[in-house]
């Protein structure tokens, strides 16, 4: 937005920004420096990299019990495919069977038997045998899936798969330990004769004359069949034996035929078919061009995982570490001087300007002003409401409290009127609120004495509660509840520990009067307390947080409703990334905030592509039931992370699984659509004060 959007009032609010020793002697500031080398300040910088180590020790141990555990299901499920289903298949085994081809099996799934408990064992290959007996084929050894390179079986595990009345000798293929060379090793990807590989391997072959050929059925294709005829049908050698590993559902029967032709040349002693039973059908194993679908689901699996559970258990956890810290540090403070750390000895009280700018509330002015009159903080108080050119009854209601008021005749917008008041405030303190939310009765003295405790800190801001009228609450009501206790909780309390709170909100802030001297609210965004916050942040003024001051505040109980409001909220702050962009850069807080809107585009990609990825699977029921364990486990660790929060509140804690499912995804599309906007530069259109601008 631009101040000629804007209008001409938005001339005066530009200012300088200065440095921060104008504000701040450098007495304090040394003092602060040396403060912050003691032994508490060094822990409390360990703490987010101990958190940030166990998020992701945690996040990689979900992900591959999730992982591990979809794979178990889609390949020990009722639904998996066997052999059996592609009667093709056994056709051409069987026939190749009774040319003399050896058929041994080769695993149930191609699993990794040296994981494998030995009941384990026995029941994959009891399996085995049932499918083969079934195929009318039979099994004349065992060949060991995933067997080491020199061909050399453990003699314990050995002995375990042979006491379960199979071989794992194939004669032919003993190599006494020596390095057995796959020639044709990926030449699936081969697709040219020119291809280097070819002529290496070539070469190869010849100089050393073997006497044991090993490949994988995946592999062949014209080029290794070339291949294997070229040195079949010129070596001297005799009663050579070929194994072909990896013959599972999906290979095509002409292949079985087309390979099993190796057994006519005459240096040929023996062809070896090492069979998978079960495993991924066709349907189950698709690829949409040369791109394995399944490799695309890990990726997606990989994404959700990272951007959703490592930054929720990173900041869970660093919040609770936080706190324990927090509450070492009281007790040894305690224990040291005999007094509560929480008690000090403070400044008396001291004059508090309390400014309320308000356009077009006359329904609400009169609860926010009473709320401020019945505070119960012992010091002298101002208020002074601003009626920013409203046309209804605002200024009237205003007038029949005793409070100053300040009668603006055209509306200049909230930056204007809240300055315009601190022109005229008196107050050592300034405390700003929203006109349409109204405070719990110590929330300025929470205020007051939280900066009294905290000498170095300049700014302060309140928890904004949603307004409980005891009415009927809708969902989106609920929903808000949920968010903004989770934000200020989680979030807000995280930024707090370092001084460096993103938004002080309009609702509850309160300031000490010499920093106004050096920042101005601005027009030159739409989020006004933001942009205020930002360059208190960038002048090196230290934002904490105070739970214990409350305001309440109203919420949008339509979807139109709060769609108006989130996206001012959430287009300024993209402004905001814009103006102050060379100072976000290096905050990692503005980073991780920008970084949601580049999921949620992700995000939105990858949700709408999914129906295309699905569809090409045929056992479809199996891949929805594995999608939805999966979701259901991560909203039961979302339970367990953010439960606690709402242990009290019985109804929010139901709230919980729709507000992942339905809110956080209508946040994730908001979010995306304003992006969007932002990156066209198409802007969007929204209500500032009493005019319409079209924000870009």
């Amino acid at each position: 937005m631009t101040k000629k959007d804007i209008g001409d009032f938005a001339k005066n609010q530009r200012i300088k920004v200065v440095y921060p020793d104008i504000v701040f002697s450098r007495k304090e500031k040394r003092e602060k420096k040396l403060s912050d080398l003691s032994d508490n300040h060094l822990i409390n910088k360990c703490i987010p990299i101990a958190s940030l180590l166990l998020a992701v020790l945690i996040t990689v141990s979900v992900g591959l019990f999730l992982y591990m555990g979809i794979n178990h299901l889609n390949g020990s499920t009722p639904g998996s495919t066997t052999i059996l289903e592609e009667p093709e298949l056994v056709d051409a085994l069987k026939d190749v069977q009774d040319r003399g081809v050896l058929i041994a099996m080769h695993g149930w799934v191609h699993e990794d038997y040296s994981t494998l408990t030995p009941l384990q064992i026995k029941e994959n290959i009891e399996k085995g045998k049932q499918v083969f007996e079934k195929a009318g084929i039979v099994p004349v050894a065992f060949i060991l899936p995933l067997e080491p390179i020199n061909g050399v079986i453990d003699a314990s595990l050995k002995q375990e798969i042979e006491s379960n009345g199979i071989s794992t000798r194939l004669p032919a293929l003993e190599t006494n330990g020596y390095y057995r060379n796959e020639y044709t090793w990926d030449w699936r990807t081969m697709e040219s004769f020119e291809d280097p590989r070819f002529q290496e391997a070539s070469e190869q072959i010849k100089e050393e004359n073997p006497t044991i050929i090993l490949l994988h059925v995946q592999d062949w294709n014209p080029y290794t069949k070339q291949f294997l005829t070229d040195y079949l049908s010129s070596t001297n050698k005799m009663n050579i034996t070929i194994r072909v590993d990896d013959v599972e559902v999906n290979t095509q029967p002409e292949v079985i035929s087309d390979m099993a032709q190796l057994t006519q040349y005459k240096s040929v002693g023996q062809v070896a078919f090492s069979v998978i039973p079960a495993g991924a059908g066709k349907g189950d194993n698709p690829t949409i061009g040369n791109i394995n679908v399944n490799k695309i689901m890990v990726i997606y699996f990989g994404f959700f995982i990272i951007t959703t559970l490592l930054p929720l258990s990173f900041l869970v956890i660093w919040k609770l570490l936080s706190e324990w810290q927090k509450k070492r540090k009281q007790n040894k403070h305690l224990l040291k001087d005999g007094r509560d750390p929480k008690d000090p000895r403070t400044k008396g009280p001291m004059l508090v300007s309390i400014i309320a700018p308000a356009y077009n509330e006359e329904k609400a002015i009169g609860k926010c002003l009473q709320s401020i009159l019945d505070q119960d903080y012992k010091g002298e108080m101002e208020v002074i409401a601003v009626n920013d050119g409203s046309s209804d009854r605002t200024a009237e209601i205003i007038s029949t409290y005793p409070v100053k008021l300040l009668d603006l005749k055209v509306n200049g917008g909230k930056a204007n009127a809240l300055n315009k008041a601190i022109e005229i405030a008196k107050g050592d303190i300034l405390i700003f609120t929203d006109s349409d939310s109204y405070m719990a009765p110590n929330a300025v003295s929470s205020l007051v004495k939280c900066l009294n405790e905290n000498k170095d800190t300049q700014m302060v801001a309140g928890n904004v509660y949603i307004h409980d009228n005891h009415g009927k609450k809708g969902f989106m009501k609920y929903f808000q509840m949920i968010e903004y206790r989770t934000e200020q909780e989680i979030t807000r309390h995280l930024q707090g520990l370092s001084g460096s709170i993103l938004v002080c909100p309009g609702p509850l802030t309160a300031v000490r009067c010499k920093v106004c001297d050096v920042i101005k609210f601005s027009n030159e965004t739409i989020v006004e307390d933001a942009d205020f916050t930002i360059k208190a942040l960038k002048n090196s003024i230290k934002i904490i947080q105070e739970p214990k001051a409350i305001v309440y505040t109203n919420a949008p109980e339509t979807v139109k409703g709060w769609y108006k409001q989130r996206k001012r909220w959430w287009y300024g702050n993209l402004q905001l990334w814009r103006l102050h962009k060379k100072w976000a850069v290096r905050n990692l807080w503005m980073i991780f905030n920008y970084s949601g809107y580049i999921i949620g585009i992700c995000s939105i990609i990858l949700i709408l592509s999914m129906p295309i990825l699905i569809l090409q699977y045929d056992n479809i029921p199996l891949v929805l039931m594995s999608g939805t364990l999966c979701l259901a486990f991560s909203i039961m660790l979302y339970l367990i992370l953010i439960g606690p929060l709402f242990a009290t509140d019985k109804k929010l804690l139901l709230m919980l699984i729709p507000y992942v499912l339905i809110y956080a995804t209508i946040k994730v599309v908001v979010l995306s659509i304003l992006f969007l906007c932002y990156l066209t530069g198409k802007g969007v259109k929204v209500k500032f004060g009493a005019k319409t601008f079209v924000v870009r």
